[in-house]
């Protein structure tokens, strides 16, 4: 019976929409200033590239830039349309490129001829970017090949990724650590060794974070034991990640401070201090929230598994909670990882090198 509800929960896990939205792949949408391009259709191809992505699973907000997409664009017949006012058409090919501009390569390239009409170039260009559409087959199977390429550059070098992450955890460079493994895709094989990783060091970057600000507030507070300096400290308290190792020392951190103030100083300590319970008490709310959504779906695919005669109601209702519980917490708590990573990456040097896109 143990053996059965371990393969539910991991059957839930796979099968709950949750856990699928955690399929991430990185592209980043890089479109220079090219001259056959007008200025304002180049921003709308930049757009247009932005849909094309997100309208198929792929996230492109990566700002380390090492995967990209960029279009080019041909004219290959202009004439000029007979009407009042004047209009100007033009047939123009698109082609499309996906690649690694960190190592010079090219995935895939596609290319889309399409007919613009409008008053002057520019807006013939944009008439003809405008029928670019996300859901086009020719460009779903483009990305599927690029993606597939991606996916593999990521699986053959699993297991250095992972030995380099460790390598700047042990030097207390978690955050860096977390972006390196996050850039790995949910589908590849390593992707929960990635999170499990990812996870274990969230929880180090939190506690290092949580101690750093503590020392902070415990520093500003003897400094100035005023209700300005106690003004002061709300706003580091803030800013401590919540469940850390550090909570107890929070919470009597809080306690001294209420215990010295006078009752005339206390205002703004005490509305700062309403405003981190009432932060604490959302991120509660919504958790609870999260878990009973799950619930729900958890129990809709248990009533398909028992109306197939998979499994039977006793196995599977008093671990409901547990499991909604799990499943939610480690969604949470790859979403943090994700947002240490992205705020390291703001950090990070730029590794994109935009004189290698001449080539392509």
């Amino acid at each position: 019976m143990k053996k059965g509800l371990i393969q539910l929960v991991l059957f839930l896990m796979m099968a709950s929409p949750l856990y699928a939205q955690m399929d991430l792949l990185y592209i980043s949408v890089v479109q220079p200033d090219r001259d056959e391009i007008p200025s304002e259709a180049g921003k709308q191809l930049e757009r247009k590239m932005v849909q094309l992505l997100t309208a198929n699973g792929i996230t492109s907000i990566d700002v380390n830039n090492r995967f990209i997409i960029t279009a080019k664009a041909n004219v290959t017949s202009k004439d000029i349309v007979a009407s009042t006012p004047q209009r100007i058409s033009e047939k123009i090919d698109f082609t499309f490129l996906i690649g690694d501009i960190v190592e010079n390569k090219v995935f895939e390239t596609i290319t889309v001829s399409l007919l613009g009409i409008g008053g002057n170039e520019n807006k013939a260009f944009i008439s003809a970017i405008n029928q670019i559409k996300p859901q086009n087959k020719e460009l779903v199977s483009f990305l599927d090949r690029a993606k597939e390429k991606i996916v593999n550059y990521y699986s053959v070098r699993c297991s250095q990724i992972i030995k380099h992450a460790q390598q700047l955890a042990s030097g207390n460079e978690y955050d860096e650590a977390i972006y390196q493994l996050m850039q790995v895709p949910d589908i590849c094989d390593c992707s929960k060794e990635c999170q499990d990783l990812m996870i274990e060091y969230t929880i180090r970057w939190n506690n290092a974070t949580a101690a750093q600000l503590l020392n902070e507030a415990k520093a500003r507070w003897t400094a100035l034991p005023t209700s300005e300096g106690a003004s002061d400290v709300a706003d580091i308290i803030a800013k401590i990640p919540a469940n850390t190792d550090s909570q107890s020392k929070v919470e009597t951190l809080i306690f001294n401070i209420n215990k010295k103030l006078r009752q005339d100083e206390k205002r703004q300590w005490d509305f700062k201090m309403k405003q981190y319970n009432d932060a604490r008490e959302r991120e509660r709310r919504e958790y609870q929230l999260r878990v009973d959504q799950q619930m729900s779906d958890n129990s809709f695919r248990v009533k398909q598994m028992e109306a197939n005669g998979q499994l039977r109601k006793v196995e599977i209702e008093a671990n409901r909670r547990k499991q909604a519980e799990e499943q939610v917490t480690r969604r949470k708590m790859i979403e943090a990882a994700r947002s240490v990573g992205m705020e390291c990456a703001k950090n990070m040097p730029r590794t994109i090198v935009v004189k290698n896109l001449q080539t392509w």
